[in-house]
């Protein structure tokens, strides 16, 4: 799988035939088909490979982005990201662009990622997400898009801080508007005067005035 990263990232996919790879590997053409159906299986192995090594870097900062407070896990879990672009831009560009959009291998990681996402959604209450799934995976689709694109076209910026500091601002401004939209749904939800009845010494009075601002 050495031989056909080096070929795809000097020569590009059209140079990375069976032939090829077997050329660099050092081994006969049959000696490569005993371990491989053909090419599509030794890049769909690769891809896999080069998942496994991006999700590891990621998972080194799962525990410490849950116990953290939200300002300071966002920051983590973008420099961890960025990271992960960098196992190895070039092939991540290349595998793209080689395996087919139906394929579920390049698929894993950004599912991980927004697992990951979700679970330090989950793990801050104060932020009042409704859907910390759907938050997750929004982001990680968003950052995600935004590192490809820096990578393919301005590849120097990627160690660009302000590019972090850019990505940090922009999922923090996405989960204070969720935040408040969720509260704001909550607080039109018909059983919600009732809750605020319910919540002690100066909770009637709290509703009370909450309806009467309402009603005028």
């Amino acid at each position: 799988m050495t031989a056909t990263a080096q070929i795809l990232e000097r020569d590009g996919p059209e140079a990375a035939t069976t032939n090829a790879i077997a050329a660099r590997a050092g081994v006969s053409i049959g000696s490569l088909y005993q371990y491989f159906s053909g090419r599509e299986a030794i890049i769909a192995a690769l891809a896999q490979r080069h998942v496994e090594q991006m999700r590891a870097v990621l998972s080194r900062s799962l525990a410490e982005l849950i116990a953290l407070p939200i300002e300071a896990a966002i920051p983590r879990l973008m420099a961890a990201l960025v990271d992960c672009h960098r196992v190895n831009p070039t092939l991540d560009h290349v595998l793209h662009q080689v395996m087919p959009e139906d394929a579920s291998v390049l698929d894993e990681f950004e599912d991980f990622a927004a697992t990951i996402a979700a679970a330090a959604i989950r793990s801050h209450p104060g932020l009042a997400i409704a859907d910390p799934e759907l938050a997750g995976s929004t982001l990680t689709l968003a950052v995600g898009g935004v590192l490809r694109t820096t990578l393919r076209r301005w590849p120097a910026r990627i160690s660009d801080p302000a590019l972090e500091q850019a990505l940090v601002d922009l999922v923090l401004g996405f989960l204070a508007r969720a935040g408040e939209g969720s509260k704001a749904a909550r607080a039109q939800a018909p059983g919600h005067a009732a809750a605020l009845l319910d919540e002690g010494p100066g909770g009637g009075q709290a509703a009370a005035l909450k309806l009467g601002e309402g009603a005028g």
